[in-house]
């Protein structure tokens, strides 16, 4: 799994609105073996949701959708004042020389999500060929 969770997949996450409903948004990410780490702002809609409503759920595929994770848990709102762990998701999806003209350009309320999987299920459909 961890192998699987190196590439430069996207993330989708699903938070909880006000009223119980799910939001789900597509993310970049970085997994470090045990905690599962997505940039966002405090103003937008999966921050204000996980401030109030920290249950997370989280779905990482490849791209013909033979490898599944699921995670689910409680998530951490963690200041990146320094951007390391920024520069940590970054690096998987973006080239070398571009990282340092991004981070310079980040919002002031950006923020880390941090989650420690309470749950997983991962599954490999097997392609008959």
């Amino acid at each position: 799994m961890r192998e699987f969770l190196s590439q430069p997949l996207i993330a989708d996450i699903v938070t909880l609105r006000k009223d119980g409903s799910p939001q789900i948004t597509p993310v970049l990410y970085n997994f470090d073996g045990t905690y599962l780490y997505f940039s966002t702002t405090t103003s937008r809609a999966k921050g204000r949701n996980i401030k109030r409503d920290n249950r997370i759920a989280v779905s990482i595929r490849n791209p013909d959708a033979n490898k599944v994770v699921l995670f689910s848990g409680k998530a951490d709102i963690l200041n990146d004042r320094d951007h390391s762990l920024l520069r940590r998701i970054a690096v998987r999806y973006t080239p070398p020389d571009e990282i340092d003209e991004l981070l310079r350009g980040v919002e002031p309320d950006r923020v880390i999500i941090r989650l420690k999987p309470s749950r997983s299920i991962s599954w490999t459909r097997i392609v008959a060929g």
